[in-house]
């Protein structure tokens, strides 16, 4: 069954529009902070060390980065993305804290796409690239990682099948903060994607999301140099 729709705007919002400067070309910044916690190197998480299934990812990812190549495709643990694409339909609608490579990926697959962006190379190099894909089913919003909660806090409940939680924090803002408000927006049934779920300021979400069936899925991202994690709650049906 479809979500409640929510409304879009233009592809790009229009303050954003506003707010953004023409696409430099630079290298990205880091997303979020690299506070991995206490692990025994870089194939252990703090839960532990990677399972099989990182394991049998990891050649194609590590042939990737030796190229240089890093595929449009969500930023999270490979394993994931694959549970993703065989469950996403056509008639989802997603929220995304958080934009890049990941929001044309989704869009190509979902019925619509809100996301939010407070880096400006990200919202600049997302807007490009769905102007460059012709995806017109999303809305792009750049607003301050601080105002996250709220507008997020704003939108109707139960309105999205899948959360996206993968945005770069600040001192005041972490993405826990956005995690409350936005657990409220998933779909009885729906999904909520938590990136970096390993990270020891996370280990809130678990408490969260109480009742919540949860998938961690384990392993090294495409281009980076140590096992992460990705986790996915589904929101109960009652």
């Amino acid at each position: 069954m479809a979500s409640p729709e929510v409304p879009l705007g233009d592809p790009v919002d229009a303050r954003a529009r506003d707010s953004a400067t023409r696409f430099m070309r630079e290298e990205p910044p880091d997303r979020g902070p690299h506070d991995p916690g206490e692990r025994l190197g870089r194939f252990h998480t703090g839960r532990g060390p990677m399972p099989i299934s990182g394991w049998i990812h990891y050649p194609a990812a590590w042939w990737r980065a030796r190229r240089g190549q890093t595929p449009d495709r969500p930023w999270i643990v490979p394993a994931a993305i694959g549970w993703l694409r065989r469950r996403i339909r056509r008639d989802w609608s997603i929220l995304e804290l958080g934009a890049g490579r990941s929001t044309a990926w989704f869009a190509r697959r979902a019925h619509r796409v809100l996301s939010f962006e407070d880096n400006q190379f990200w919202f600049e190099a997302t807007s490009e690239q769905l102007s460059r894909s012709g995806l017109l089913n999303v809305d792009l919003r750049f607003r301050s990682v601080e105002d996250f909660p709220r507008e997020v806090a704003g939108l109707p409940h139960a309105a999205f099948d899948l959360v996206v939680i993968d945005f770069l924090e600040s001192p005041e803002v972490t993405r826990v903060d956005g995690l409350r408000p936005a657990r409220e927006k998933v779909r009885p049934g729906g999904y909520l994607l938590l990136d970096d779920s390993d990270r020891p300021s996370y280990a809130k979400a678990d408490d969260l999301l109480a009742g919540w069936r949860r998938k961690r899925f384990t392993g090294v991202k495409d281009a980076w140099p140590e096992v992460c994690e990705t986790t996915i709650f589904r929101r109960p049906r009652k």
